[in-house]
């Protein structure tokens, strides 16, 4: 299979073909592909979905895909690396990793949003925005073009957790509102313990226990560990982030607890994950 290497941080391409151009293949970017109009199949790890006029996908850089084309289609593809969006700061690094660890890990509700038109409105024209940056400036990277993105990816980050108002989420379930209570922290363990959470949500910690296993299937401490491990697993296998960087992230004390946690969930040491992927 081919394998596209891209050195620059950004690159953004905008077309319009009858047939795809490119062999299948997988890279070493992140990859947004927007489909503003035309129909045919997107093939991603050998998963077939049709897709017609609009629709969305984001790739990782192991995976591998073609789109066969049935009607002519408009095509814009945005081509970045991870270092694009963290830049030198390291606490805007960990948010950003974080954010890219969330949104691969809960992808495939991306293409939800092609239901709800007032995101994918905003979406699609903050792509268009993109690509006018980009030919403006001559096809190189600029400050505005990295707010742009960014924007983009909160944009589709609040899709997939649906940040709701206050009185819509009075009516969700307890479960929900405590797994959204994880997902906003779960790089801060002192947020998680089923102490703090029963207090923030007016609960005692048996009762708190009890309703979530009865509506999720697992204890609250289970779903952490397999919602941490998910962004962990993420972050070796499209990362080339330093094991005691990643363990610092999710709040372990040293790299020896982070190598233990990881291997009870998966039964591998976080280096056998991250070579598994290159092999």
């Amino acid at each position: 299979m081919k394998r596209f290497v891209q050195f620059e941080p950004i690159f953004i391409r905008h077309f319009t073909v009858t047939q795809w151009p490119f062999p299948q293949h997988n890279h070493n970017y992140y990859e947004l592909i927007f489909f503003h109009s035309g129909s045919g199949t997107h093939i991603l790890n050998n998963v077939r979905t049709k897709y017609e006029r609009k629709a969305l996908f984001l790739l990782a850089p192991p995976d591998h895909h073609k789109i066969n084309i049935r009607e002519k289609t408009e095509f814009s593809v945005i081509r970045f690396l991870p270092i694009y969006l963290s830049g030198a700061d390291s606490k805007e690094k960990k948010n950003w990793n974080l954010l890219m660890d969330e949104l691969i890990v809960n992808r495939e509700q991306l293409s939800e949003i092609i239901h709800h038109k007032r995101d994918l409105k905003k979406t699609e024209q903050l792509i268009r925005m993109m690509v006018k940056e980009w030919e403006d400036a001559a096809e190189q990277p600029n400050e505005l073009m990295v707010h742009l993105l960014r924007t983009i990816l909160v944009l589709l980050k609040r899709h997939i957790f649906r940040d709701t108002p206050a009185n819509v989420q009075q009516q969700e379930s307890v479960a929900m509102q405590v797994m959204q209570h994880i997902h906003a922290n779960i790089q801060q363990p002192s947020l998680l313990t089923i102490e703090h959470m029963a207090d923030t949500f007016h609960l005692s910690a048996s009762y708190l226990r009890m309703l979530f296993r009865r509506e999720v299937g697992i204890s609250v401490k289970e779903y952490i560990s397999k919602y941490k491990y998910q962004l962990i697993a993420a972050r070796l296998k499209y990362s080339q982030d330093l094991l005691k960087g990643i363990s610092a992230d999710f709040g372990f004390t040293d790299v020896s607890h982070f190598n233990k946690f990881v291997k009870g969930q998966s039964g591998l040491n976080p280096k056998d994950i991250r070579s598994l992927e290159k092999s």
